[in-house]
């Protein structure tokens, strides 16, 4: 799984490379168009365009049949029950092309995730550096280090949680920049990417690395996953949330994705031919 989101991510990173200095709602912007018209075309291709076309017809007819007999309550209570039965119809006809979209989406909002979810530490700003150890390994009982360059600062003794199997540490960003950290385990080293921001704009902050073959191995693919007999399961960098300003109006990235993916499908579907 590692080869292919590390080849999507590096196609990500190209597109996102084009809009280095602009605002970074515009790449978002085209990111959400482009998947809107990919689940419109996905949705048409897997769904019975014809079966839902004729649901579709008939709730309209139906909902027009509640309004003509409004005041005949046997025929309004006739007509409600035919349209919340066509509902689940057109509920089942959808369900087959939504299955179809889960992994495309997903993949999408995961990327879209490592770069506007979280924002990097400003140079002079502190982070928690969270190692979660294998279930079988106790903090207080193992030895444990943490080493950083010089760009980075580590400004507090290890914090050893048994009950929890982690170990943290505060840090301090210096210098702008992407920075490696190294874990020294009796199993040996590992690492991890520590982001210190330097000027606004997009830019892949993973705040996760995980054990390959886990959830959030496959929620943060900007780095390699650590191998699965490591004596760590996680390390987290835990950055502040990413935030995007449009017109002076604080957004999260998701709303504008949902948004503007939806009304870029819902608007295109006639260019399309394509019934949702």
């Amino acid at each position: 799984m590692w080869p292919i989101l590390k080849a999507i991510t590096r196609g990500f990173d190209a597109f996102f490379g084009i809009f280095a200095g602009t605002h970074p709602v515009l790449p978002l912007l085209i990111v959400s168009i482009v998947a809107g018209v990919v689940m419109l075309l996905i949705f048409g291709k897997t769904s019975n365009q014809r079966r839902i076309a004729e649901t579709k017809d008939k709730l309209k007819a139906y909902i027009m049949e509640m309004w003509i007999f409004r005041n005949d309550t046997r025929v309004m209570f006739a007509a409600i029950g035919n349209v919340i039965a066509n509902n689940l119809r057109y509920l089942r006809h959808s369900l087959k092309p939504l299955l179809f979209l889960i992994l495309p989406v997903l993949l999408i909002m995961v990327q879209l995730g490592i770069r506007y979810g979280n924002a990097g530490v400003e140079p002079g700003g502190f982070a928690v550096v969270a190692v979660k150890l294998d279930g079988s390994a106790r903090p207080t009982e193992i030895d444990v280090r943490l080493d950083t360059p010089f760009s980075l600062r580590v400004t507090s003794p290890p914090l050893r949680i048994d009950s929890a199997g982690e170990i943290d540490w505060s840090v301090q960003g210096l210098i702008p920049g992407t920075h490696e950290l190294v874990i020294q385990t009796p199993s040996g080293p590992v690492t991890k990417e520590f982001v210190v921001s330097g000027h606004p704009g997009v830019r892949k902050v993973g705040a996760v690395r995980a054990r390959a073959g886990t959830w959030a191995a496959f929620l943060y693919p900007s780095e390699a996953p650590l191998p699965r007999d490591s004596a760590v399961k996680t390390i987290e960098v835990r950055y502040p949330p990413g935030d995007l300003s449009l017109f002076g109006i604080e957004l999260h990235w998701l709303l504008i994705f949902f948004v503007v993916s939806v009304a870029a499908g819902f608007a295109l579907k006639g260019v399309f031919g394509i019934e949702v």
